[in-house]
Parts: C-alpha cells; sequence; structure tokens
C-alpha cells in the first residue's frame, strides 16, 4: 500500500498540468477581453469558397455617395487577420481609404481566427488554396454586391504574393491596380535556421494549426518598448507605446493552417517559391502579371527584406510598375520593419500615401 504522501505527490503529478492549462486558458481570455480592439466595420460578410470553407469580407462604406473609382480589397499577410487593415478605427489603412470615398473590403482568409477554424477546409489549407479559392471567392462577392466589374487590390506581405500568383500564374483578372507592401518573391536571408524547419517539422503534425494568436497572447502583457531588436523580428519598438503594441499582437495577429505554415518553410529552406505539387512556379508567372503594379518595401525589414521585395519589380511583366522603400531615405522619419508598414505610429503619414496616390490614378 501507498504511503499517504506517495498518493498526494501522485495527485499533485496528474492535477498540476490540468492546473496549468487552466490557468493559461483563463490568462489568455483575460487579456484578449482587455487588449482587443473592436474592428469598427459598417458590414461583415461571412461567405463559403467552392471547396465550403468560411471567409469573412469586412465593409468599410465610402464617406459620400457613389464612388468613381472601384472598390478596394485589403488582404492580410501570414499569421493575421482581417483587423490588421483595420486596427485603429480612425487611423487604419482601411478607413483612410473610406475617407477618400472608397468602398473598402477587408477580406481575412480561411483558418486566419480561431473562431473559424472548425470549417471544412480551414485547417488543410495552403497558400495554393488560397490563391484558388480564396481570393477568387472575395473577388466574385464583392462583385456581386457592388456590381462592379473591377476591383483595386492592395495585399500585405502573403496577401500580395498571392495577388502575384492568382494573376500571373493561375490567369485570374478583375484587378484594375495592385499595391503590394512588404510581399516577397524571394526567400534569400531570411532569418530562420535550418535546425527552426526541422523542429517545425517534427512538432507540426501535432496540430492542423499553429496556435499564433493564443502564443502571442500569452506573452503580450509582458510586451514592451524595452525589447531588444533580436527579440522583435518584423517590428521596430520606436513605432509603437507599450499599450499598441501588445493590442496589435492581440488584434491583428492569427492563426496559421499547417499546410500553409509547411509550404512557407519549404520555400525559405529550398530558395523556391511554386505550388506544392511543384507544378506551379509562381516566380516564373511574375512575367504573366500586367496589371499596374506598385511595390513597396521596408528599409529594414526583416521578414521580408528588401532585395527580395523589390525583385518583383523586376520581375512582373507590367509596363506600369515602381518601388517605394519607406525609410529616411525616402523622408520617413525612422526605419521600416515588417509590421510597422501598416501598424506602425507614422504609417498613415509615411506609408499610406504610396497607398493612395497608386490607386488614385
Amino acid at each position: 500500500m501507498l504511503h499517504p504522501w506517495l498518493w498526494l505527490a501522485l495527485a499533485l503529478a496528474l492535477l498540476a498540468p490540468v492546473a496549468l492549462w487552466l490557468a493559461t486558458t483563463w490568462w489568455v481570455a483575460m487579456w484578449r477581453r482587455r487588449l482587443r480592439t473592436p474592428d469598427g466595420f459598417d458590414e461583415t460578410y461571412e461567405l463559403r469558397t467552392d471547396d465550403g470553407a468560411q471567409l469573412f469580407l469586412g465593409r468599410l462604406h465610402p464617406i459620400r455617395d457613389v464612388p468613381s473609382l472601384p472598390p478596394v480589397v485589403l488582404c492580410h499577410g501570414l499569421s493575421m487577420n482581417r483587423r490588421a487593415f483595420a486596427f485603429d478605427p480612425e487611423k487604419s489603412l482601411a478607413r483612410a481609404l473610406s475617407l477618400r470615398n472608397r468602398d473598402v473590403w477587408v477580406l481575412e482568409l480561411r483558418g486566419s481566427d480561431p473562431r473559424s477554424g472548425t470549417t471544412p477546409g480551414a485547417l488543410d489549407a495552403n497558400f495554393d488554396t488560397y490563391a484558388r479559392e480564396d481570393l477568387p471567392a472575395a473577388l466574385r462577392k464583392v462583385r456581386e454586391v457592388t456590381g462592379r466589374p473591377e476591383v483595386d487590390w492592395v495585399g500585405f506581405s502573403m496577401g500580395g504574393m498571392l495577388a502575384y500568383a492568382y494573376l500571373g500564374s493561375l490567369g485570374g483578372a478583375g484587378i484594375r491596380r495592385l499595391v503590394t507592401i512588404g510581399s516577397p518573391v524571394r526567400f534569400e536571408g531570411v532569418r530562420v535556421e535550418r535546425i527552426a524547419r526541422q523542429v517545425s517539422t517534427l512538432l507540426l503534425p501535432f496540430r492542423r494549426a499553429t496556435p499564433v494568436n493564443f502564443l502571442l497572447t500569452l506573452v503580450a502583457p509582458l510586451m514592451g518598448r524595452w525589447m531588444p531588436p533580436w527579440l522583435g523580428d518584423g517590428i521596430r519598438t520606436e513605432h509603437y507605446d507599450d499599450e499598441t503594441l501588445r493590442r496589435v499582437m492581440v488584434t491583428a495577429m492569427g492563426d496559421i493552417p499547417v499546410g500553409v505554415a509547411r509550404q512557407f518553410l519549404a520555400w525559405i529552406a529550398d530558395g523556391k517559391w511554386d505550388s506544392a505539387d511543384g507544378a506551379l512556379d509562381y516566380r516564373a508567372g511574375l512575367a504573366n502579371v500586367t496589371v499596374p503594379t506598385r511595390v513597396i518595401a521596408g528599409d529594414r525589414d526583416r521578414l521580408a527584406r528588401p532585395l527580395s521585395v523589390r525583385a518583383a519589380r523586376e520581375l512582373i511583366g507590367a509596363d506600369e510598375r515602381d518601388y517605394v522603400e519607406v525609410g529616411p531615405g525616402s523622408g520617413a522619419h525612422a526605419h521600416y520593419d515588417h509590421l510597422d508598414l501598416i501598424l506602425g505610429a507614422r504609417a498613415p503619414d509615411e506609408v499610406f500615401p504610396h497607398v493612395f496616390s497608386w490607386l488614385d490614378a
């Protein structure tokens, strides 16, 4: 018969993981309530793709009557959600465009929000699925509601890559003008070591989605301007106060379906940019992109290095194309990393005007 103290030790050993999980879940739920910022859309649409997955479209109406220019669709990047473009109700890119009398639609790709993770196809997706299913479904919905045959597209990071793939390799149409922000088409120099890929390959099979939002919410209360640069690839803390930085992590960041994560890790390791089955070379397809395109990069972007972003301007087939690198060299007050391009405090003054001038043409 076991000694009572041994029974107690065994009980504690069994209960401790449960207690830790309950405490962690409570902590995350509490900080989500405290830090999550409402998106402030005028309307929110839920739609289904042809393969049954659920997508969200947030809409901001133009401030005046019927706009003369087409609707603008904004698409977020990897591990983000629709709130990335509507984080600040007053100063977000979505709000700024609506104040310029544009009909603004913000797309949230499948599996980006934990609440949509249980819908069919949400967690089995990869980049190819986004380009073949999600992007066309969003365009169809916007055309159906607005009656306009074309849209302007603004893609941040992966959101711009999707437009490149859709237009260049999948024969897509319906986009009048294109702006990509921090969207790489090459992957040399990305700060992910081979061992990180090996560890990720071992861990990813145990989940169908990487719980980025949960993990970031877990540590968000500890984040602040004190963070050294090496601890925060993608941000430069001088662009945020402590409260805003924490709200960005909780509000704007989303989960990643495992298939999407695997595909990006493979590109980083192999230097390719192709479909999962190898049938499509998305980089080669850039030559077929004829839509007028502006390529925007951050001068100190560590996740999408300027050379990797600028390569799109050199490879696309459009006659009308240009490249803007945001930083002190272009008149900005400071250097720009990845997220700073749409979420930094001075992005409305130093980045957004480059979007406006291109789309207003």
